[in-house]
């Protein structure tokens, strides 16, 4: 059997009864940490423009844009809310693939609400987007040299929110290998190496836009359009259009059915690049350990992985999606008690103070940890301090909180983390009854789920 045709018979083969309990329950705490990011994504300045040219072209469908009062078709109510969960820098993370969540829910939430799905149903399309698209990641990575060239993440992703919604509508094999088909031909490029120069682009990765890709290919087929039946075969698959330089076959179905990607998926603590997160815990735990203040400090030099030094350093970010990617503003926050732990603010780029103590923090490339980062999906990050009483301290990390084998960062800090984002913008009654719907979520209607989303 073909492989896009194998695959697709063992996506349209899940069932919710066959899931382990911890995978389902992986899946809610997924769903709530990325709904969570929605919500407060909403009010930031990225959503403000995206929203609005959304609203211009759809303005009367049956999916929620989150955070807001708005309704729109399905493709556009993914994309807004894609486009908002990103722009917070929370949401969760596969060390070298990018955050995958954000290609998934969204297009689940907002089939799941046009068909009124159980949540059982919801609960299975999230976690088959999760397989299918870290699968497929797994499988298409490429060679250390191809990937310092080229770089996508949107460009594969689309997958996980196309096995999402053709569950959802319940399709059988043919149909999801004709929406895989379908769904190559509206991938974004994968353009991420270009992505670092200044002004940063506000879509980031571009998970909107996937998401819209894929439940547009999906819609085709419900109308009767066909797709490639073979897209993710041969030496012209799909592996091949999207940049990369080698495939294996067999990394799709390795231990299908045992091997859960979404348990290997992280939780994001902190609003910055998950890439900067070993170095942000390496200066938390010294300020907790020798307490002391950035008035004390003579200085701070950063080693870690070269690509980090390269991009995430540079001239004074001059919007939040640039500060996201600066590890010398992270750590100043973090000094300056404006933690990155609610998301960036507009405001914090414009404080003097803040731009002074960045100065004094270096990086340089840490010994082995390219390696690492390449070979391994480690983080390497040393951080040392020096005092301007001559004390000097260090600390070093490699995983980082919230990634499977790091500090932990389990469903009390989630659930904390969603109710400090969604309270500020559809109150707190609303995001504590939310929350439990989301948890209870398999003895639920979507629908009935997500009543309490009303903007307070």
């Amino acid at each position: 059997m073909p492989l896009t045709q194998d695959v697709a018979s063992r996506v349209a083969r899940l069932a919710y009864d066959e899931m382990p309990a911890h995978v389902r329950d992986q899946a809610k705490l997924l769903l709530l940490d990325h709904v969570g990011c929605m919500i407060a994504g909403s009010a930031t300045r990225g959503a403000g423009q995206m929203t609005p040219y959304l609203a211009r072209i759809d303005s009367a469908g049956p999916s929620r844009v989150f955070g807001t009062s708005l309704r729109f078709h399905p493709a556009n109510a993914a994309h807004a809310n894609a486009h908002s969960a990103s722009m917070l820098s929370l949401d969760d993370s596969y060390i070298l693939f990018g955050h995958p969540g954000a290609s998934i829910i969204p297009a689940a939430l907002a089939v799941a609400e046009d068909v009124d799905s159980s949540g059982m149903e919801l609960i299975s399309a999230i976690v088959g987007g999760y397989e299918m698209s870290l699968r497929l990641g797994t499988a298409m990575r490429p060679s250390e040299d191809r990937d310092r060239q080229v770089k996508g993440y949107a460009s594969w992703q689309v997958y996980g929110a196309c096995t999402a919604a053709s569950l959802l509508h319940r399709f059988s094999a043919e149909q999801i290998a004709d929406a895989y088909g379908l769904a190559s031909m509206h991938a974004p490029l994968p353009f991420l190496r270009k992505f670092h120069s200044r002004p940063m682009s506000l879509l980031k990765n571009n998970y909107g836009w996937a998401n819209k890709g894929a439940i547009t290919a999906v819609d085709l087929v419900r109308g009767g359009f066909h797709g490639n039946r073979t897209i993710f075969d041969g030496d012209d698959g799909f592996w091949a259009m999207a940049g990369s330089d080698r495939f294996e076959p067999r990394d799709m179905l390795d231990r299908w059915g045992e091997r859960y990607f979404i348990l290997e998926t992280g939780f994001k603590p902190f609003g910055v690049c998950r890439w900067i997160h070993t170095a942000v815990d390496c200066l938390r735990a010294l300020l907790t350990r020798y307490r002391f203040g950035r008035s004390d400090i003579m200085g701070i030099h950063v080693e870690t992985v070269s690509e980090f030094v390269r991009d995430f350093s540079g001239p004074w970010p001059q919007s939040t999606v640039e500060a996201a990617f600066h590890i010398p503003y992270a750590l100043a926050l973090e000094l300056h008690d404006k933690s990155s732990a609610t998301g960036l603010r507009e405001d914090d780029l414009a404080d003097k103070n803040l731009q002074e103590t960045a100065s004094q923090i270096s990086l340089s490339t840490l010994a082995g940890a390219d390696e690492k980062f390449y070979a391994k999906k480690l983080l390497p990050a040393r951080v040392n301090v020096s005092l301007r009483n001559g004390e000097a301290f260090s600390e070093e990390a490699e995983i980082p909180t919230g990634a499977p084998g790091g500090p932990a960062f389990g469903p009390a800090e989630v659930e904390a983390k969603f109710l400090t984002l969604a309270s500020p913008i559809i109150g707190e009654v609303n995001a504590i009854r939310l929350k439990q719907a989301l948890l209870e979520l398999e003895t639920l209607s979507v629908r009935d789920a997500l009543k309490s989303c009303a903007v307070a």
